[in-house]
C-alpha cells in the first residue's frame, strides 16, 4: 500500500537516501556571485550574495543567499516556476529588484536558475571559488 503511495507522488520508492529527501549541510553547493559593473539585468537588490544548490527528491533546488552588510541573509528560492517561487518565498519581499511583469522578471533570473542547476551538476559540499560555471 505505501509503495503504491509513494509512486503515486512521484516518488520512485522508500528506499531513496534521506539526503535525496532532505539535504544536510554537507549536501549543498555553493557559488559566490556579485553583481558586475554596469550590469542592468541583475534581478537582486543586494549586490552580491552565494548561489546554493541541492538534491530535493532527486531534483535541484536553486537558492540565493544575499550577502547584506557583510552579513549573508536568508535563503530565496530561485526557479523558473513563479508559482512555486512565490509560494517557498511568502513574506520575503526585499530580495528582488522590482520589475514590470514576470517575463522581465524571468528574463532576469533565468540565467542564475540554469548558474545554480549547473552547480548541483558538482560533487555535494563543492565551493565554486569564480565564474568557472
Amino acid at each position: 500500500m505505501w509503495t503504491a503511495a509513494l509512486l503515486a507522488i512521484g516518488i520512485d520508492g522508500a528506499a531513496m537516501p534521506a539526503s535525496d529527501v532532505f539535504p544536510g549541510v554537507g549536501d549543498f553547493r555553493l557559488q559566490k556571485i556579485h553583481r558586475a559593473a554596469g550590469e542592468s539585468e541583475w534581478p537582486f537588490v543586494a549586490e552580491s550574495g552565494t548561489l546554493l544548490c541541492a538534491l530535493i527528491l532527486r531534483k535541484p533546488a536553486v537558492y540565493f543567499v544575499p550577502e547584506v552588510g557583510g552579513a549573508p541573509g536568508r535563503a530565496f528560492v530561485i526557479d523558473n516556476d513563479i508559482t512555486k517561487m512565490a509560494f517557498a518565498n511568502i513574506g520575503m519581499t526585499d530580495v528582488l529588484e522590482p520589475y514590470d511583469n514576470f517575463e522581465q522578471l524571468l528574463k532576469r533570473l533565468i540565467p542564475y536558475v540554469t548558474m545554480g542547476k549547473r552547480l548541483c551538476n558538482q560533487p555535494p559540499g563543492t565551493n565554486v571559488s569564480g565564474s568557472e560555471l
